[in-house]
């Protein structure tokens, strides 16, 4: 098991969990059928909903992270990478931390921001 955060986008929640082995965990985490990952920091990454842009609605809900470049549709999970076999690891951040960069946005909030 390994230990991420994962930030929920339909609860506004951010909590640490528990990752097992493989992408099945991930896929489980964050409530898709394909995933992307986007690069965070040096030692962590995000993952996110592969096609979260392109099943877009009025509902749909999206997170930002500070020094990241644009809102993530839907939920993401930060893990830990090792760079040395590209496996995932604990993540190195605190839910705290986490809690401090996010910011959950509706559909209309990301229209007015874009648009």
């Amino acid at each position: 098991m390994k230990k991420a955060i994962l930030i929920n986008v339909k609860n506004e929640t951010i909590e640490e969990v528990l990752i097992g082995e493989g992408i099945e965990p991930i896929y489980e985490a964050i409530e898709v059928d394909c995933f992307d990952v986007v690069g965070f920091d040096e030692k962590n990454d995000v993952y996110v909903d592969d096609n979260g842009l392109l099943n877009l609605s009025p509902s749909s809900k999206f997170f930002s992270i500070e020094g990241y470049h644009q809102p993530l549709a839907g939920n993401g999970l930060i893990m830990g990478i090792n760079h040395d076999n590209g496996e995932s690891i604990d993540t190195t951040l605190s839910v705290e931390y986490i809690k401090s960069i996010v910011k959950f946005h509706t559909m209309s909030e990301i229209q007015r921001m874009y648009v």
